[in-house]
């Protein structure tokens, strides 16, 4: 991971499902709510399209975060840094379906207007769920090497930009890493944004997500072994 020794512009890239909810709760707390830049749910680009203008007009603003790809930082010429958390594929799946259930349940409903299992709903949406944190980590571009798995792409962007990754499953220790590095004060915090739902999980399940989670999987695990060694030190 690079370090760095001016304060960047920090880039909170909040992949859905992965405890981002919390981590705002903490981001806020930390920079202050009105210093913190938010992109959820926007009908526009309009604030990642004028970012470097908005930091010139208003320096106070320390980090953006929200629900957006890998590569904002080329848009902007200020020093900046990225942090994200991820989650295991299946968890993060399961809580996708949850919300979707509370929130969304239109993306579920089938003709005769009841609502679709989990199972059910990655058959006839895979794309909605495959390598869905790889997504986010490594966008596609037309003159990426397709030789390059988008594993790889992900790694590769996660070693050279991203200054904090947590994983939600380790939580706390991924905070307590993330503010050794960042510099933040000890703050309490909620658990936000959990779904109850009863949700089982199967074998036949667990088989499905994996088989469309397998570069996530990879990510995920690749990153694990790193962080569990940084968490003893």
């Amino acid at each position: 991971m690079i370090k760095i020794t001016s304060e960047p512009f920090y880039l909170f890239l909040h992949i859905p499902k992965t405890a981002g909810t919390t981590l705002r709760q903490i981001v806020d707390k930390q920079y202050g709510y009105a210093n913190v830049l938010t992109y959820y749910n926007q009908n526009s680009q309009h604030i990642i399209d004028n970012l470097e203008s908005l930091l010139i007009v208003h320096p106070n603003y320390k980090a953006l975060i929200g629900h957006y790809n890998f590569g904002i930082h080329r848009k902007i010429a200020f020093p900046s840094a990225y942090i994200t958390f991820l989650r295991h594929p299946i968890a993060r799946t399961i809580s996708q379906y949850k919300e979707w259930v509370k929130n969304h349940p239109e993306r579920l409903l089938k003709k005769d207007g009841s609502t679709q299992t989990l199972i059910e709903s990655i058959n006839s949406n895979p794309e909605s769920y495959r390598d869905f944190q790889c997504q986010y980590l490594a966008p596609s571009c037309a003159d990426d090497d397709e030789k390059v798995s988008i594993a790889e792409k992900a790694l590769h962007n996660l070693s050279i930009h991203f200054l904090g990754i947590g994983l939600v499953e380790y939580f706390d220790e991924s905070i307590s890493l993330l503010s050794n590095k960042l510099g933040w004060t000890p703050t309490n915090y909620d658990n936000l944004n959990v779904k109850n739902l009863d949700v089982e999980v199967s074998t036949e399940l667990v088989e499905l997500i994996l088989s469309i989670s397998k570069n996530d999987l990879f990510v995920y695990e690749s990153i694990k072994k790193k962080l569990l060694s940084e968490f003893r030190a």
